[in-house]
């Protein structure tokens, strides 16, 4: 794994509350000067949702298993949330009590959207927490910094501009459905 004192030190630091920031593909732009064949290979096939190109990097399997985590917990408390009692939403796998604490918050929040951002959130301070001490110039600050820039994508979709604009372009849709 390589070292990359002389790029980690160009990229601004991100804030989970930035509303402008690098692109994805400005980021891998900047990186594939730097990066050995393997690592960047790596670095373009992370994401948040989990890849199975990406194989035998331990910060992804770290950040997969804590997804998972999190996904089972999701399962677990929407099923209570909706009354379901069947055994397939119990969640049978390791689970962190701060963990279930947050998804619970997520899933009973006022509306979906600050739900989302509850999750988003978790994960942010997952990467900023597990990329903290040693991991200052390496590939696993670099997919730290890739997944956070991910994140920041995510929570910009979720504005009242776009949300009307996709609200009316769905009703829009439906009434044409309707009215045929």
């Amino acid at each position: 794994m390589g070292n990359y004192y002389y790029l980690v030190p160009t990229l601004p630091a991100l804030k989970s509350d930035m509303t402008s920031y690098m692109t994805m593909e400005e980021f891998l732009n900047l990186c594939k000067g730097y990066l050995s064949k393997k690592d960047f290979e790596i670095l373009s096939h992370a994401t948040l949702n989990g890849s199975d190109e990406v194989k035998g990097n331990h910060f992804i399997k770290e950040f997969s298993h804590f997804r998972s985590m999190v996904d089972q917990a999701l399962i677990e408390e929407r099923a209570k949330k909706l009354g379901l009692n069947d055994d397939i939403y119990v969640n049978k796998g390791e689970k962190e009590n701060r963990i279930r604490e947050i998804v619970k918050k997520a899933v009973y929040s006022k509306d979906p959207l600050e739900g989302e951002k509850i999750i988003l959130n978790l994960y942010w301070d997952f990467l900023e927490k597990e990329t903290g001490l040693g991991h200052y110039f390496d590939l696993t600050f670099l997919i730290s910094y890739a997944l956070r820039l991910q994140i920041l994508s995510r929570l910009s979709v979720f504005t009242v501009e776009k949300g009307n604009e996709e609200f009316s372009k769905l009703f829009g849709t439906l009434k044409e459905e309707i009215f045929r």
